[in-house]
């Protein structure tokens, strides 16, 4: 049976698991971060914003609204309502005026995430869910 879980649960180091994982988190990365959503693809920072982010090895988007990053979470099923989530509405109650959230998408580390961003910083992740 399918469910969903975080990134940092499903995957033992050395197993086919792993791999599997490895694989499922990569194609929605990509499929994320290069589809269109209703408004477009997903624009992207250059690499160097991530950097100064801290976020070496990752592709930062462009700022979302907490609908576009919805939207995009409805369109490829990541998670069935974020409005829902708890984790999600702490993020969302943790915003501040300037406060830019962000789609993430890394290459190492928990490979997959919205951050919400301040003064150049990341204060708070959202560990996008998988399916296992």
């Amino acid at each position: 049976m399918m469910h969903l879980m975080t990134l940092n649960v499903p995957c033992r180091s050395g197993d086919l698991l792993r791999q599997l994982c490895v694989a499922i988190v990569g194609t929605v990365a990509l499929l994320v971060m290069g589809c269109a959503t209703t408004a477009g693809p997903v624009r992207l920072e250059d690499r160097s914003f991530a950097d100064r982010l801290g976020l070496q090895k990752c592709k930062v988007s462009m700022p979302l609204s907490s609908s576009e990053a919805v939207e995009i979470g409805r369109k490829w099923e990541i998670y069935p309502d974020p409005e829902k989530d708890l984790e999600w509405m702490k993020m969302l109650s943790m915003q501040q005026s300037g406060d830019q959230l962000r789609l993430i998408s890394c290459s190492e580390g928990n490979p997959y995430f919205y951050a919400l961003t301040r003064n150049g910083e990341v204060i708070y992740r959202y560990l996008l869910p998988v399916l296992d």
